[in-house]
């Protein structure tokens, strides 16, 4: 019988749910845009469509929001690209999921950020995770 280890969280910004009209989209020459499903100060999750696996990482990534809020050439890293399961095994589309941690920000970039956190932000259950 396998013992249960609490999680140990190593994020070091508290993780928030994002409301639909948050978008990042992946610079040239990936091209991708995706919804944002949760944002911190240090990262974020989105999902995009795909048709050709893993897209490449960008030379940059921007933040879009539908009040016009949007932050420009955002330095990040891929942590995590996946598949998220589907109930069509045999689809050329795939929907994939992208966590990355953010580089370097500016005064700026943490500016805008917490703006989209404040406006479009909720903050996650304790012990759920998407």
């Amino acid at each position: 019988m396998a013992s249960e280890q609490p999680t140990i969280e190593r994020r070091s910004h508290k993780r928030y749910l994002v409301r639909d009209g948050t978008y990042a989209f992946l610079r040239p020459p990936a091209n991708k845009i995706g919804q944002i499903i949760d944002i911190s100060l240090s990262g974020l999750a989105f999902c995009y469509f795909s048709t050709n696996g893993a897209s490449r990482d960008a030379n940059g990534l921007d933040l879009l929001a539908d009040d016009g809020i949007c932050l420009e050439d955002v330095p990040y890293t891929t942590i995590n690209d996946f598949i998220l399961p589907t109930e069509q095994p045999f689809s050329q589309i795939t929907m994939r999921r992208r966590c990355i941690k953010f580089g370097p920000l500016t005064e700026n970039h943490v500016e805008y950020l917490q703006k989209i956190i404040n406006k479009y932000g909720q903050a996650e259950e304790t012990g759920k995770r998407m």
